[in-house]
């Protein structure tokens, strides 16, 4: 039998975020795993180019960084 993870997220803050094209429940994993919101969303935004094939390299690359907990700091001084 699986599991259901209970992340907190209510269904009408589910449905705002989906109004407003983010994954609520996705956010809040990212988030429960070190990465701050605002990284949190930039990886999204680029794992969608990345299904789509249209992420540059330099994308990529900074996807991976702020997936890499040794290397986030990083990307937190870069913006």
């Amino acid at each position: 039998m699986v599991e259901v993870e209970d992340l907190g997220v209510t269904v009408e803050e589910y449905l705002e975020g989906m109004a407003k094209g983010i994954d609520v429940l996705k956010l809040k994993r990212l988030k429960m795993s070190g990465i701050p919101e605002e990284l949190a969303l930039e990886v999204m935004e680029i794992a969608t180019r990345v299904i789509n094939d249209t992420a540059t390299p330099e994308e990529i690359v900074r996807g991976i960084m702020i997936l890499t907990p040794s290397l986030r700091a990083e990307c937190q001084i870069q913006n």
